[in-house]
Protein backbone atom coordinates (compact mmCIF):
# COMPACT_ATOMS: atom_id res chain seq x y z
CA UNK A 1 0.00 0.00 0.00
CA UNK A 2 1.38 3.64 -0.79
CA UNK A 3 0.48 5.95 1.90
CA UNK A 4 -1.53 8.74 0.42
CA UNK A 5 0.03 12.70 0.90
CA UNK A 6 -1.96 14.29 3.54
CA UNK A 7 -0.67 11.66 5.92
CA UNK A 8 2.84 13.30 5.65
CA UNK A 9 1.46 16.77 6.40
CA UNK A 10 -0.41 15.31 9.32
CA UNK A 11 2.77 13.28 10.48
CA UNK A 12 5.21 15.89 9.59
CA UNK A 13 4.73 17.48 13.68
CA UNK A 14 5.47 13.96 14.95
CA UNK A 15 8.88 13.57 13.25
CA UNK A 16 12.00 14.64 15.61
CA UNK A 17 15.74 14.43 15.10
CA UNK A 18 18.14 16.78 16.38
CA UNK A 19 20.26 18.38 14.45
CA UNK A 20 24.52 18.17 14.71
CA UNK A 21 27.43 20.35 13.32
CA UNK A 22 30.45 19.30 12.41
CA UNK A 23 33.14 19.14 14.97
CA UNK A 24 35.51 22.44 14.98
CA UNK A 25 38.16 19.92 13.63
CA UNK A 26 36.21 19.13 10.82
CA UNK A 27 35.46 22.83 9.98
CA UNK A 28 38.60 24.09 9.97
CA UNK A 29 39.98 20.94 7.65
CA UNK A 30 37.14 22.32 5.56
CA UNK A 31 34.04 20.09 5.82
CA UNK A 32 30.45 21.21 6.07
CA UNK A 33 27.57 19.00 8.28
CA UNK A 34 25.58 16.22 6.22
CA UNK A 35 22.97 17.83 4.03
CA UNK A 36 19.98 17.92 3.68
CA UNK A 37 18.54 15.84 6.72
CA UNK A 38 19.35 16.30 9.92
CA UNK A 39 21.00 13.84 11.99
CA UNK A 40 19.58 12.18 14.37
CA UNK A 41 21.57 10.85 17.57
CA UNK A 42 20.99 6.91 19.26
CA UNK A 43 22.40 6.92 22.52
CA UNK A 44 23.99 3.61 23.81
CA UNK A 45 21.51 2.43 26.44
CA UNK A 46 22.12 1.38 29.65
CA UNK A 47 20.55 -1.36 31.02
CA UNK A 48 18.47 -4.46 28.78
CA UNK A 49 14.86 -3.14 28.34
CA UNK A 50 12.52 -4.51 30.64
CA UNK A 51 14.97 -5.07 33.18
CA UNK A 52 14.64 -3.51 37.14
CA UNK A 53 16.01 -0.06 37.24
CA UNK A 54 18.64 -1.19 39.79
CA UNK A 55 20.43 -3.81 37.58
CA UNK A 56 22.93 -3.80 34.66
CA UNK A 57 23.37 -5.56 31.58
CA UNK A 58 27.00 -6.66 32.73
CA UNK A 59 25.43 -8.63 35.23
CA UNK A 60 22.92 -11.76 33.59
CA UNK A 61 21.62 -14.09 36.24
CA UNK A 62 20.05 -17.13 34.73
CA UNK A 63 19.49 -21.10 35.64
CA UNK A 64 21.71 -23.85 34.10
CA UNK A 65 19.36 -25.51 32.33
CA UNK A 66 21.73 -28.47 31.54
CA UNK A 67 21.50 -29.33 35.07
CA UNK A 68 18.46 -27.62 36.67
CA UNK A 69 16.55 -29.45 33.85
CA UNK A 70 18.05 -31.73 32.45
CA UNK A 71 19.59 -33.60 35.60
CA UNK A 72 16.74 -32.98 38.04
CA UNK A 73 16.24 -36.39 38.85
CA UNK A 74 19.05 -35.53 41.01
CA UNK A 75 17.26 -32.81 42.91
CA UNK A 76 16.68 -33.24 46.79
CA UNK A 77 16.18 -31.58 50.16
CA UNK A 78 19.05 -31.23 52.45
CA UNK A 79 18.15 -31.69 56.09
CA UNK A 80 21.25 -29.90 57.57
CA UNK A 81 22.13 -27.31 54.62
CA UNK A 82 20.29 -24.62 52.44
CA UNK A 83 18.90 -26.20 48.97
CA UNK A 84 21.00 -24.24 47.08
CA UNK A 85 24.13 -26.09 48.32
CA UNK A 86 23.11 -29.19 46.38
CA UNK A 87 24.46 -29.80 43.01
CA UNK A 88 20.84 -28.73 41.08
CA UNK A 89 20.84 -26.00 43.95
CA UNK A 90 23.97 -24.29 42.70
CA UNK A 91 22.69 -24.57 39.22
CA UNK A 92 19.82 -21.97 40.01
CA UNK A 93 20.01 -18.06 39.46
CA UNK A 94 23.59 -17.93 38.39
CA UNK A 95 25.49 -14.81 37.80
CA UNK A 96 27.90 -13.93 35.12
CA UNK A 97 29.58 -10.91 35.08
CA UNK A 98 31.52 -9.68 31.84
CA UNK A 99 32.23 -6.57 30.32
CA UNK A 100 30.00 -4.52 27.88
CA UNK A 101 30.89 -1.90 25.43
CA UNK A 102 29.25 0.60 22.98
CA UNK A 103 29.26 2.70 19.88
CA UNK A 104 27.11 5.49 19.72
CA UNK A 105 24.77 5.70 16.70
CA UNK A 106 23.48 8.71 15.01
CA UNK A 107 21.96 8.47 11.11
CA UNK A 108 20.43 10.68 8.42
CA UNK A 109 16.21 9.46 7.17
CA UNK A 110 17.18 6.95 4.57
CA UNK A 111 16.91 7.97 1.07
CA UNK A 112 16.75 6.43 -2.63
CA UNK A 113 19.66 6.73 -5.73
CA UNK A 114 19.85 5.21 -8.97
CA UNK A 115 23.15 4.41 -9.78
CA UNK A 116 24.90 1.90 -12.38
CA UNK A 117 25.33 -1.45 -10.64
CA UNK A 118 27.41 -4.50 -12.34
CA UNK A 119 25.22 -7.46 -13.42
CA UNK A 120 26.38 -10.63 -14.76
CA UNK A 121 28.12 -10.82 -18.13
CA UNK A 122 30.20 -7.90 -16.99
CA UNK A 123 27.12 -5.46 -18.08
CA UNK A 124 25.80 -2.77 -16.07
CA UNK A 125 22.10 -2.43 -15.04
CA UNK A 126 20.78 1.06 -13.86
CA UNK A 127 19.19 -0.04 -10.39
CA UNK A 128 17.09 2.48 -7.68
CA UNK A 129 18.91 1.80 -4.63
CA UNK A 130 18.07 2.31 -0.68
CA UNK A 131 20.82 3.81 1.39
CA UNK A 132 20.89 5.21 5.06
CA UNK A 133 24.05 7.71 6.47
CA UNK A 134 25.27 6.78 9.85
CA UNK A 135 28.13 7.37 12.07
CA UNK A 136 29.22 5.62 15.07
CA UNK A 137 31.33 6.74 18.07
CA UNK A 138 33.32 4.95 20.25
CA UNK A 139 31.41 5.67 23.89
CA UNK A 140 33.74 3.10 25.91
CA UNK A 141 32.17 0.49 28.15
CA UNK A 142 31.16 -0.34 31.73
CA UNK A 143 32.47 -3.57 33.78
CA UNK A 144 30.82 -4.43 36.94
CA UNK A 145 32.72 -4.11 39.68
CA UNK A 146 32.26 -6.18 43.10
CA UNK A 147 33.51 -5.16 46.65
CA UNK A 148 35.93 -7.71 47.99
CA UNK A 149 34.77 -7.61 51.52
CA UNK A 150 31.16 -7.53 51.09
CA UNK A 151 30.12 -9.05 47.37
CA UNK A 152 26.23 -8.18 47.67
CA UNK A 153 27.98 -4.04 47.41
CA UNK A 154 28.67 -3.50 43.41
CA UNK A 155 29.06 -0.77 40.82
CA UNK A 156 29.85 0.12 37.43
CA UNK A 157 33.34 1.33 36.48
CA UNK A 158 33.82 2.68 33.00
CA UNK A 159 36.86 1.46 30.27
CA UNK A 160 37.75 2.65 27.14
CA UNK A 161 39.62 0.06 24.71
CA UNK A 162 39.37 0.07 20.89
CA UNK A 163 36.18 -1.45 19.25
CA UNK A 164 35.83 -3.20 15.80
CA UNK A 165 32.09 -2.26 14.22
CA UNK A 166 30.84 -5.62 12.67
CA UNK A 167 28.10 -4.25 10.92
CA UNK A 168 24.60 -5.99 10.38
CA UNK A 169 21.82 -3.89 8.45
CA UNK A 170 18.80 -5.43 7.94
CA UNK A 171 16.03 -3.76 6.30
CA UNK A 172 12.22 -5.58 6.87
CA UNK A 173 8.79 -4.56 5.55
CA UNK A 174 6.15 -4.19 8.65
CA UNK A 175 3.28 -4.82 6.10
CA UNK A 176 3.00 -8.13 4.09
CA UNK A 177 3.00 -7.18 0.52
CA UNK A 178 1.04 -10.26 -1.73
CA UNK A 179 3.00 -11.91 -4.98
CA UNK A 180 1.35 -12.20 -8.24
CA UNK A 181 -0.22 -15.21 -7.39
CA UNK A 182 -2.19 -13.55 -4.51
CA UNK A 183 0.06 -14.65 -1.38
CA UNK A 184 1.43 -12.05 1.46
CA UNK A 185 4.73 -12.65 3.28
CA UNK A 186 6.83 -9.99 4.46
CA UNK A 187 10.17 -8.74 2.74
CA UNK A 188 13.51 -8.35 4.37
CA UNK A 189 17.40 -7.47 2.52
CA UNK A 190 20.47 -7.28 4.21
CA UNK A 191 23.06 -4.47 3.38
CA UNK A 192 24.68 -5.06 0.68
CA UNK A 193 28.41 -3.65 -0.27
CA UNK A 194 28.07 -1.45 -3.80
CA UNK A 195 31.44 0.05 -4.70
CA UNK A 196 29.91 1.60 -7.93
CA UNK A 197 27.30 3.01 -5.66
CA UNK A 198 30.07 5.16 -3.17
CA UNK A 199 30.82 7.64 -5.43
CA UNK A 200 27.29 9.10 -6.23
CA UNK A 201 26.34 8.67 -2.21
CA UNK A 202 29.40 10.67 -1.53
CA UNK A 203 29.20 13.53 -3.53
CA UNK A 204 25.45 13.84 -2.68
CA UNK A 205 25.77 13.07 1.17
CA UNK A 206 29.37 13.52 2.07
CA UNK A 207 30.03 17.54 1.42
CA UNK A 208 33.82 15.80 1.25
CA UNK A 209 34.10 13.65 4.38
CA UNK A 210 34.51 9.41 3.47
CA UNK A 211 31.80 7.74 3.50
CA UNK A 212 32.95 3.92 4.43
CA UNK A 213 30.91 0.88 3.52
CA UNK A 214 30.03 -2.08 5.48
CA UNK A 215 33.27 -3.82 4.55
CA UNK A 216 35.60 -1.25 4.66
CA UNK A 217 34.56 -0.24 8.10
CA UNK A 218 35.32 -3.95 9.80
CA UNK A 219 38.84 -2.95 8.53
CA UNK A 220 39.96 -1.14 11.40
CA UNK A 221 39.07 -0.49 14.75
CA UNK A 222 37.70 2.55 16.03
CA UNK A 223 39.85 4.12 18.63
CA UNK A 224 38.57 5.28 22.31
CA UNK A 225 36.44 8.59 21.54
CA UNK A 226 36.94 7.95 17.84
CA UNK A 227 34.15 8.15 15.05
CA UNK A 228 33.49 6.95 11.69
CA UNK A 229 31.01 7.68 8.98
CA UNK A 230 29.86 4.81 7.03
CA UNK A 231 26.58 4.04 4.61
CA UNK A 232 24.41 0.77 4.49
CA UNK A 233 22.94 0.10 0.71
CA UNK A 234 19.98 -2.03 -0.48
CA UNK A 235 19.04 -3.11 -3.87
CA UNK A 236 16.03 -4.72 -5.43
CA UNK A 237 14.35 -3.44 -2.53
CA UNK A 238 10.13 -4.02 -3.22
CA UNK A 239 8.97 -0.14 -4.36
CA UNK A 240 5.47 -1.05 -2.63
CA UNK A 241 6.87 -1.01 0.97
CA UNK A 242 5.94 1.93 2.65
CA UNK A 243 6.42 1.18 6.28
CA UNK A 244 9.87 -0.78 7.32
CA UNK A 245 12.20 -1.00 9.95
CA UNK A 246 16.08 -1.08 9.86
CA UNK A 247 17.68 -3.37 12.40
CA UNK A 248 21.47 -2.24 12.96
CA UNK A 249 23.46 -5.23 15.01
CA UNK A 250 27.27 -4.75 16.14
CA UNK A 251 26.83 -1.43 18.38
CA UNK A 252 27.14 -3.53 21.52
CA UNK A 253 28.42 -7.02 22.50
CA UNK A 254 25.29 -6.97 25.14
CA UNK A 255 23.67 -10.10 24.70
CA UNK A 256 20.91 -12.24 26.50
CA UNK A 257 19.78 -15.99 26.19
CA UNK A 258 17.27 -18.31 26.57
CA UNK A 259 16.20 -22.35 25.53
CA UNK A 260 15.88 -22.62 22.08
CA UNK A 261 12.19 -23.41 21.54
CA UNK A 262 11.69 -27.05 20.88
CA UNK A 263 14.76 -27.90 21.79
CA UNK A 264 14.58 -31.31 24.54
CA UNK A 265 17.23 -30.39 27.42
CA UNK A 266 18.54 -33.86 28.18
CA UNK A 267 21.78 -35.26 30.65
CA UNK A 268 22.78 -36.61 27.03
CA UNK A 269 22.61 -33.38 25.15
CA UNK A 270 25.98 -31.79 25.44
CA UNK A 271 26.31 -28.51 27.36
CA UNK A 272 24.55 -25.37 26.00
CA UNK A 273 23.58 -26.94 22.74
CA UNK A 274 19.52 -26.04 23.92
CA UNK A 275 20.66 -22.45 24.31
CA UNK A 276 20.40 -19.59 22.04
CA UNK A 277 22.16 -15.83 21.93
CA UNK A 278 20.69 -12.59 20.69
CA UNK A 279 22.64 -9.85 20.81
CA UNK A 280 21.25 -6.25 22.00
CA UNK A 281 20.21 -4.74 18.39
CA UNK A 282 19.09 -1.18 17.40
CA UNK A 283 15.70 -1.20 15.55
CA UNK A 284 14.76 1.64 13.50
CA UNK A 285 10.90 2.70 12.25
CA UNK A 286 10.80 4.64 9.16
CA UNK A 287 7.41 5.57 6.82
CA UNK A 288 7.10 6.65 3.25
CA UNK A 289 4.68 9.58 2.96
CA UNK A 290 3.43 9.66 -0.42
CA UNK A 291 3.80 9.84 -4.63
CA UNK A 292 3.35 13.41 -4.90
CA UNK A 293 7.30 13.64 -5.39
CA UNK A 294 10.19 12.30 -7.16
CA UNK A 295 10.94 9.04 -5.17
CA UNK A 296 14.98 9.39 -6.18
CA UNK A 297 14.98 12.37 -4.19
CA UNK A 298 12.62 11.32 -1.64
CA UNK A 299 13.81 11.64 2.04
CA UNK A 300 12.53 8.57 4.22
CA UNK A 301 10.41 10.05 7.42
CA UNK A 302 11.22 8.67 10.46
CA UNK A 303 8.41 6.90 12.44
CA UNK A 304 7.38 6.58 15.79
CA UNK A 305 6.32 3.34 17.52
CA UNK A 306 2.75 2.67 16.77
CA UNK A 307 2.26 4.51 14.15
CA UNK A 308 1.81 1.04 11.80
CA UNK A 309 -0.12 -0.83 13.89
CA UNK A 310 -2.59 2.62 13.82
CA UNK A 311 -2.07 3.24 10.11
CA UNK A 312 -3.09 -0.43 9.68
CA UNK A 313 -6.04 -0.59 12.03
CA UNK A 314 -7.73 3.23 10.29
CA UNK A 315 -6.98 1.53 6.98
CA UNK A 316 -9.35 -1.17 7.85
CA UNK A 317 -12.15 0.64 9.18
CA UNK A 318 -11.15 3.26 6.33
CA UNK A 319 -12.28 0.10 3.80
CA UNK A 320 -15.00 -1.57 5.51
CA UNK A 321 -17.01 2.00 5.22
CA UNK A 322 -16.11 1.92 1.35
CA UNK A 323 -17.48 -1.20 0.19
CA UNK A 324 -20.59 0.39 2.06
CA UNK A 325 -23.43 0.61 -1.19
CA UNK A 326 -21.15 -0.11 -3.17
CA UNK A 327 -21.48 -2.66 -6.23
CA UNK A 328 -25.37 -2.45 -4.34
CA UNK A 329 -23.96 -4.33 -1.54
CA UNK A 330 -25.87 -3.24 2.02
CA UNK A 331 -23.48 -5.91 4.31
CA UNK A 332 -25.00 -5.08 7.36
CA UNK A 333 -28.07 -5.30 6.24
CA UNK A 334 -27.03 -8.73 4.08
CA UNK A 335 -26.19 -10.52 7.91
CA UNK A 336 -29.30 -9.55 9.51
CA UNK A 337 -31.43 -10.83 6.62
CA UNK A 338 -29.36 -14.18 7.14
CA UNK A 339 -29.91 -13.58 11.55
CA UNK A 340 -26.04 -13.41 11.35
CA UNK A 341 -24.48 -11.36 14.14
CA UNK A 342 -21.01 -9.98 13.68
CA UNK A 343 -19.85 -11.67 16.96
CA UNK A 344 -20.74 -14.93 14.78
CA UNK A 345 -18.42 -14.04 12.31
CA UNK A 346 -15.29 -14.47 14.57
CA UNK A 347 -11.91 -15.57 13.22
CA UNK A 348 -10.17 -18.58 15.58
CA UNK A 349 -7.57 -17.21 17.79
CA UNK A 350 -4.95 -19.61 16.04
CA UNK A 351 -4.93 -18.02 13.08
CA UNK A 352 -3.26 -15.30 14.27
CA UNK A 353 0.07 -16.40 13.74
CA UNK A 354 1.01 -16.88 10.17
CA UNK A 355 2.48 -20.13 9.04
CA UNK A 356 6.23 -19.67 6.98
CA UNK A 357 6.10 -15.92 7.35
CA UNK A 358 3.31 -15.69 5.16
CA UNK A 359 -0.57 -14.22 6.49
CA UNK A 360 -3.61 -15.40 5.48
CA UNK A 361 -7.65 -14.79 6.29
CA UNK A 362 -9.60 -17.39 8.01
CA UNK A 363 -12.09 -18.97 5.68
CA UNK A 364 -14.81 -20.10 8.15
CA UNK A 365 -16.79 -16.91 8.49
CA UNK A 366 -17.13 -17.50 5.24
CA UNK A 367 -18.25 -21.18 5.54
CA UNK A 368 -21.03 -19.96 8.39
CA UNK A 369 -22.40 -17.32 5.39
CA UNK A 370 -22.74 -19.62 3.08
CA UNK A 371 -24.00 -21.95 5.19
CA UNK A 372 -26.68 -19.75 5.88
CA UNK A 373 -27.45 -19.13 2.33
CA UNK A 374 -27.65 -22.52 1.37
CA UNK A 375 -30.61 -23.05 4.09
CA UNK A 376 -33.16 -20.56 1.69
CA UNK A 377 -35.69 -22.18 0.03
CA UNK A 378 -36.36 -19.67 -2.18
CA UNK A 379 -33.65 -19.53 -5.10
CA UNK A 380 -35.00 -15.75 -5.70
CA UNK A 381 -34.28 -15.02 -1.81
CA UNK A 382 -31.00 -16.59 -2.51
CA UNK A 383 -29.76 -14.68 -4.92
CA UNK A 384 -31.16 -11.41 -3.10
CA UNK A 385 -29.36 -12.50 0.00
CA UNK A 386 -26.13 -12.77 -2.10
CA UNK A 387 -26.20 -9.41 -3.97
CA UNK A 388 -26.90 -7.02 -0.37
CA UNK A 389 -24.24 -8.82 1.65
CA UNK A 390 -21.54 -9.16 -1.87
CA UNK A 391 -23.26 -6.56 -4.20
CA UNK A 392 -23.03 -7.58 -7.89
CA UNK A 393 -19.08 -8.13 -7.50
CA UNK A 394 -20.20 -11.22 -4.94
CA UNK A 395 -22.83 -12.64 -7.18
CA UNK A 396 -20.21 -12.71 -10.29
CA UNK A 397 -17.80 -14.24 -7.72
CA UNK A 398 -20.13 -17.36 -6.68
CA UNK A 399 -21.37 -17.66 -10.71
CA UNK A 400 -17.80 -18.29 -11.47
CA UNK A 401 -17.17 -20.72 -7.98
CA UNK A 402 -19.82 -22.73 -9.45
CA UNK A 403 -19.24 -23.03 -13.05
CA UNK A 404 -15.87 -24.13 -12.12
CA UNK A 405 -16.90 -26.58 -9.94
CA UNK A 406 -19.76 -28.18 -12.73
CA UNK A 407 -19.51 -26.31 -15.97
CA UNK A 408 -18.30 -28.38 -18.72
CA UNK A 409 -14.89 -28.30 -19.78
CA UNK A 410 -12.06 -29.62 -21.98
CA UNK A 411 -10.95 -33.38 -20.47
CA UNK A 412 -7.53 -32.03 -18.61
CA UNK A 413 -9.14 -29.50 -16.83
CA UNK A 414 -12.06 -32.05 -16.04
CA UNK A 415 -10.14 -34.88 -14.70
CA UNK A 416 -8.04 -32.86 -12.47
CA UNK A 417 -11.55 -31.25 -11.30
CA UNK A 418 -12.76 -34.38 -10.38
CA UNK A 419 -9.47 -35.35 -8.53
CA UNK A 420 -9.64 -32.73 -6.17
CA UNK A 421 -13.52 -33.25 -5.55
CA UNK A 422 -12.89 -36.89 -5.43
CA UNK A 423 -11.01 -36.10 -1.78
CA UNK A 424 -14.03 -34.58 -0.15
CA UNK A 425 -16.43 -36.95 -1.51
CA UNK A 426 -17.65 -35.02 -4.08
CA UNK A 427 -18.25 -34.76 -8.42
CA UNK A 428 -18.84 -32.13 -10.74
CA UNK A 429 -22.59 -33.76 -10.76
CA UNK A 430 -23.02 -33.54 -7.19
CA UNK A 431 -21.93 -30.09 -7.12
CA UNK A 432 -24.54 -28.86 -9.57
CA UNK A 433 -27.22 -30.56 -7.81
CA UNK A 434 -26.48 -28.73 -4.32
CA UNK A 435 -23.69 -25.95 -5.68
CA UNK A 436 -23.89 -24.21 -2.25
CA UNK A 437 -23.77 -26.86 0.17
CA UNK A 438 -21.09 -28.25 -1.91
CA UNK A 439 -19.06 -24.74 -1.60
CA UNK A 440 -19.64 -24.63 2.02
CA UNK A 441 -18.27 -28.32 2.16
CA UNK A 442 -14.90 -27.00 0.04
CA UNK A 443 -14.45 -23.77 2.06
CA UNK A 444 -14.29 -25.55 5.14
CA UNK A 445 -11.75 -28.22 3.93
CA UNK A 446 -9.69 -24.89 2.10
CA UNK A 447 -9.69 -23.92 5.80
CA UNK A 448 -7.65 -26.76 7.04
CA UNK A 449 -4.20 -25.84 4.78
CA UNK A 450 -2.72 -24.17 7.22
CA UNK A 451 -0.34 -22.77 4.71
CA UNK A 452 -1.61 -20.07 2.64
CA UNK A 453 0.14 -21.29 -0.64
CA UNK A 454 -0.85 -24.76 0.31
CA UNK A 455 -4.57 -23.07 0.15
CA UNK A 456 -4.11 -21.10 -2.70
CA UNK A 457 -3.08 -24.70 -4.59
CA UNK A 458 -5.63 -26.50 -3.63
CA UNK A 459 -8.15 -23.82 -4.48
CA UNK A 460 -6.33 -23.88 -8.18
CA UNK A 461 -6.97 -27.68 -8.36
CA UNK A 462 -10.67 -27.13 -7.45
CA UNK A 463 -11.53 -23.69 -9.15
CA UNK A 464 -8.82 -23.31 -11.70
CA UNK A 465 -8.29 -19.45 -12.55
CA UNK A 466 -11.25 -18.54 -10.04
CA UNK A 467 -9.48 -20.03 -6.91
CA UNK A 468 -8.78 -16.15 -5.62
CA UNK A 469 -12.23 -15.76 -5.53
CA UNK A 470 -12.63 -17.37 -2.47
CA UNK A 471 -10.28 -15.38 -0.73
CA UNK A 472 -12.21 -12.29 -2.54
CA UNK A 473 -15.14 -13.40 -0.57
CA UNK A 474 -13.71 -14.29 2.76
CA UNK A 475 -12.34 -10.79 2.77
CA UNK A 476 -15.97 -9.40 1.91
CA UNK A 477 -17.31 -11.23 4.97
CA UNK A 478 -14.35 -9.86 6.93
CA UNK A 479 -15.30 -6.50 6.46
CA UNK A 480 -19.21 -6.77 6.57
CA UNK A 481 -18.00 -8.03 10.35
CA UNK A 482 -16.18 -4.71 10.42
CA UNK A 483 -19.03 -2.77 9.48
CA UNK A 484 -21.99 -4.50 11.72
CA UNK A 485 -19.42 -4.13 14.67
CA UNK A 486 -18.92 -0.51 14.57
CA UNK A 487 -22.57 -0.36 14.24
CA UNK A 488 -23.22 -1.73 17.84
CA UNK A 489 -21.11 0.84 19.19
CA UNK A 490 -22.89 3.44 17.39
CA UNK A 491 -20.26 4.83 15.45
CA UNK A 492 -21.34 6.51 12.83
CA UNK A 493 -19.59 6.09 9.09
CA UNK A 494 -19.05 9.44 8.57
CA UNK A 495 -16.92 9.87 11.73
CA UNK A 496 -14.71 7.05 10.44
CA UNK A 497 -14.06 8.52 6.79
CA UNK A 498 -13.78 12.22 7.98
CA UNK A 499 -10.05 11.90 8.32
CA UNK A 500 -7.06 9.47 7.43
CA UNK A 501 -6.35 6.25 8.27
CA UNK A 502 -4.98 7.53 12.07
CA UNK A 503 -7.88 9.70 12.12
CA UNK A 504 -10.09 6.44 11.67
CA UNK A 505 -8.24 4.83 14.59
CA UNK A 506 -8.35 8.14 16.54
CA UNK A 507 -12.22 8.17 15.90
CA UNK A 508 -12.96 4.78 17.24
CA UNK A 509 -10.47 4.30 20.03
CA UNK A 510 -12.56 5.92 22.55
CA UNK A 511 -15.48 3.82 21.96
CA UNK A 512 -13.21 0.89 22.30
CA UNK A 513 -11.47 2.17 25.67
CA UNK A 514 -14.76 2.23 27.23
CA UNK A 515 -15.53 -1.24 26.95
CA UNK A 516 -14.04 -1.93 30.70
CA UNK A 517 -14.30 -5.36 30.54
CA UNK A 518 -10.95 -6.81 28.71
CA UNK A 519 -12.61 -10.31 27.40
CA UNK A 520 -15.66 -8.10 25.67
CA UNK A 521 -12.86 -5.64 24.71
CA UNK A 522 -11.15 -8.31 23.28
CA UNK A 523 -14.25 -9.54 21.46
CA UNK A 524 -15.13 -5.98 20.28
CA UNK A 525 -11.47 -5.97 18.60
CA UNK A 526 -11.64 -9.34 16.71
CA UNK A 527 -15.01 -8.03 15.63
CA UNK A 528 -13.22 -4.99 13.73
CA UNK A 529 -10.00 -6.02 12.76
CA UNK A 530 -10.25 -9.65 12.87
CA UNK A 531 -7.94 -12.32 15.09
CA UNK A 532 -4.80 -10.35 15.09
CA UNK A 533 -7.17 -7.40 16.07
CA UNK A 534 -6.66 -6.79 20.36
CA UNK A 535 -2.50 -7.33 19.22
CA UNK A 536 -2.43 -4.56 16.74
CA UNK A 537 -5.06 -2.53 19.00
CA UNK A 538 -2.28 -3.05 22.39
CA UNK A 539 1.07 -2.00 20.62
CA UNK A 540 -0.59 0.94 19.05
CA UNK A 541 -2.39 2.46 21.91
CA UNK A 542 0.73 1.48 24.45
CA UNK A 543 3.10 3.93 23.27
CA UNK A 544 3.29 8.01 22.64
CA UNK A 545 4.23 9.51 19.70
CA UNK A 546 7.85 10.70 18.74
CA UNK A 547 9.65 7.39 19.59
CA UNK A 548 11.25 6.63 16.50
CA UNK A 549 13.66 3.40 17.82
CA UNK A 550 13.75 0.65 20.56
CA UNK A 551 16.77 -1.21 21.19
CA UNK A 552 15.52 -5.06 21.50
CA UNK A 553 17.01 -8.76 21.56
CA UNK A 554 16.46 -10.48 18.64
CA UNK A 555 17.12 -13.96 18.16
CA UNK A 556 17.65 -15.77 14.24
CA UNK A 557 14.37 -17.59 14.76
CA UNK A 558 12.01 -14.50 15.29
CA UNK A 559 14.26 -12.61 12.26
CA UNK A 560 11.06 -12.92 10.00
CA UNK A 561 8.34 -11.56 12.60
CA UNK A 562 9.01 -8.18 12.58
Amino acid sequence: MRVVSQIAVAACALVWAVGLAAPAADRAAGFRPLAPGALTVIPAPAAPPGAPAASTDTVSSADLVDITVARADMAWKPLHAPPQTTFVGRGRHREHLHDVWNLEFAFKPPRLIDVDVPTAGAKMQRKRLWYLVYRVRNAGGRRPDIDATDAARRSTTTFEQPIRFVPQFVLESREPLAEGEGLASYRAYLDRVIPTALGPIRAREAGGRDLLDSAEMVAQEIGPGEERWGVATWEDVDPRIDFFSIYVRGLTNAFRWRPRPGAAITAAAPPGSAMEQALRTLRLDFWRPGDDRDEAEEEMSVGFAGMFERMTLGSRLLEAVGIQGRDAAEPVQGLRDLGLQWSDLLEPVETTEPAGGDVGISLLPLQTVIGRIASIGDPTARGGAVRRLFGDVGVAAFEDLARALAAPTDAERDAARRIALAKLDLTPEAVKEQPLAALAQIVRALEAERSPAARAAAAARLFGAAGPRVDALARQVALARTLAALESIEMPPGDVVAGDALAAFDAVRPSIAAEADPESRARLLRGLFGARGPGLFAAAAAVEEGIDHSWVFRYENEASNP
